[in-house]
C-alpha cells in the first residue's frame, strides 16, 4: 500500500488492516527490508494492528533527492498517522528506525505515542569524551568519511531462510543506493538523541544484539545512568537485526513490557 508525504514523495507500507486493535508502527533501519519483519508481523499481529513502514529512498518507497534527513522521516511517520487516522501507536523502530522515532518525539512530541521500543540503536553515533558507546569505530576524527566504508553485515544469528530470500528478492527488485542515501546516514550519525532519553514521558524500552557488529551492548547500561525508568534487555545470540534474527525473544520480552506498562 502506498500513500503521499507532505512533500510529494510515494512511501509504502504493510498493514494487517485490524483497525480495531492498537496499532504498532515498526521502521527498519537505513537500507533495511520490511520483510525482516514478517516474523515479527506474525507474532505481534495477533494482538496489534501491525504496519511496517518503508522510509524513502528504501524498500518499495520512492527514491528522492528530498528529504535526506531524520526530522524529515519523522514528519513522515506523522503524515501516514495522519493518512490512517490513527489515534494513537505503540512505536518500534531498529537502528535508524528508532532515530526515526526519536525524531518524532522531539518535533512532535508524545501525545500519540504510546511506548517506544528501540531495536540495537545507540541514542549517540559518533563516540567522543561524553559517550564511548557510538557506531564501530565512527569519531569526530573519521567524520563522516568513515561512513563511506562497507561495514559487512548487520546480522550474527542465522535468519529464516523464508524471510532472507524474500528480502533478498526485495533488494533485487528495489536495489538500495547507498551512494544517494548517503546525506541521510550523514545526518543521522550526527544526532544526539540523549536528551530525548533523559527526558522521555512515555514508557521506553532498549533492546540490544550481544553480538552486534555495529554497537557495543553496553551502551544499554549508559542509558540507565541517563534515565533509570528506561527498560532494558539484551538478546544473546543475536546482531544488530533483532526482529529477524531473535524474532520469538523480541515478542517475549516486548509484549512484557507493554502489558506492565499498558496493561495491553
Amino acid at each position: 500500500m502506498y500513500f503521499y508525504t507532505k512533500d510529494k514523495t510515494k512511501l509504502h507500507y504493510t498493514d494487517t488492516g485490524d483497525i480495531e486493535k492498537i496499532p504498532i508502527i515498526a521502521i527498519p533501519g537505513i537500507g533495511g527490508s520490511a520483510k525482516m519483519w514478517l516474523k515479527m508481523i506474525e507474532l505481534f499481529k495477533q494482538a496489534y494492528r501491525v504496519i511496517v513502514l518503508d522510509p524513502r529512498n528504501q524498500g518499495r518507497s520512492q527514491r528522492t533527492y528530498k528529504g535526506e534527513r531524520i526530522s524529515t522521516h519523522a514528519a513522515d511517520v506523522e503524515d501516514l498517522i495522519n493518512y490512517l487516522k490513527i489515534k494513537k501507536f505503540i512505536a518500534i523502530g531498529n537502528s535508524m528506525g528508532a532515530a526515526n522515532f526519536w525524531s518524532y518525539l522531539s518535533i512532535f512530541g508524545s501525545e500519540k505515542m504510546l511506548a517506544m521500543v528501540d531495536l540495537d540503536q545507540s541514542p549517540k553515533m559518533i563516540s567522543d569524551d561524553t559517550w564511548k558507546f557510538g557506531f564501530k569505530d565512527l569519531s569526530w576524527n573519521n567524520y563522516p568519511e568513515y561512513l563511506k566504508l562497507d561495514f559487512g553485515k548487520a546480522f550474527y544469528a542465522h535468519i529464516d531462510d523464508e524471510m532472507f530470500l524474500a528480502a533478498k528478492q526485495e533488494y533485487q527488485k528495489y536495489p538500495y543506493d547507498p551512494e544517494k542515501n548517503y546525506n541521510c546516514l550523514i545526518d543521522h550519525s550526527l544526532q544526539d538523541w540523549r536528551d530525548i532519553i533523559m527526558d522521555v514521558q512515555i514508557p521506553m524500552l532498549i533492546i540490544a544484539g550481544k553480538e552486534s557488529p555495529y554497537f557495543d551492548y553496553h551502551f544499554v547500561d549508559a542509558v540507565k545512568l541517563l534515565n533509570n525508568k528506561i527498560e532494558t534487555s539484551i538478546i544473546s545470540n543475536c546482531g544488530h537485526l533483532i526482529q529477524a534474527e531473535q524474532p520469538d525473544e523480541m515478542y517475549r520480552i516486548v509484549i512484557k513490557f507493554l502489558k506492565a506498562n499498558l496493561n495491553i
